[in-house]
């Protein structure tokens, strides 16, 4: 119809064809600029939303994980989810590094394509296309899922606590010296209070995505 009416008009008056057309088309570049803005502010949005969605990930799969014995340090054969469940024996030994990246697996982040201890980690040239180090100013920007990590020891930061004037993180990490009670410790898994003291790094997951 719009296509007939411009026809009809451009063979009467070209001034009121010119016209039409000059009109039509700031329409048409109003509804699409429109389009284009409401666009950016639902991927916005979107982006915001979808953080916090992600990390959570990590947080429920260091859950459902601490219920598996092989964490215990009774249990010898433990596997390696992210190297195609490879078996290591471990007599005795805390487990914190593989209960890290078991469970960054699971919750699906990337991953290294080697077995990685926590001074491997410490190496702040290597795996930053996987978890890249993050430089902190203060311990207020840690963020859910991050990596924490010292010389010997790693944990899975869930939220910051600040009492007395001490900084801790409540976090997911395995190996601990109390035993277990069925409720936060489990598996010698622990979801507790840790002490952020001396000197450690943050490494921040990255999803796998295809």
């Amino acid at each position: 119809m719009i296509i007939n009416l411009i026809q009809t008009v451009s063979k009467s008056n070209s001034f009121y064809f010119t016209a039409i057309v000059f009109f039509l088309s700031l329409i048409l570049y109003s509804c699409t600029s429109s389009k284009q803005t409401k666009t950016e502010e639902i991927l916005q949005h979107e982006s915001e939303v979808t953080s916090p969605e992600l990390t959570q990930l990590i947080i429920d799969a260091a859950m459902s994980e601490q219920k598996n014995p092989m964490y215990s340090k009774t249990h010898d054969s433990t596997y390696l989810y992210w190297l195609d469940n490879r078996l290591v024996i471990l007599r005795n030994q805390s487990k914190c590094n593989i209960f890290a990246l078991n469970t960054l697996y699971i919750a699906g982040f990337k991953t290294p394509d080697v077995n990685t201890l926590t001074n491997d980690l410490m190496d702040e040239s290597r795996f930053n296309d996987i978890f890249p180090v993050v430089k902190i100013e203060n311990p207020d920007e840690i963020r859910q899922g991050d990596l924490l990590v010292w010389y010997g020891h790693m944990i899975i930061f869930d939220y910051l606590i600040k009492r007395n004037g001490r900084y801790y993180a409540q976090a997911w990490w395995a190996g601990t010296r109390q035993p277990d009670n069925g409720e936060n410790i489990i598996n010698n898994v622990i979801y507790g209070k840790y002490p952020l003291k001396e000197f450690f790094i943050v490494r921040r997951p990255v999803i796998d995505t295809p």
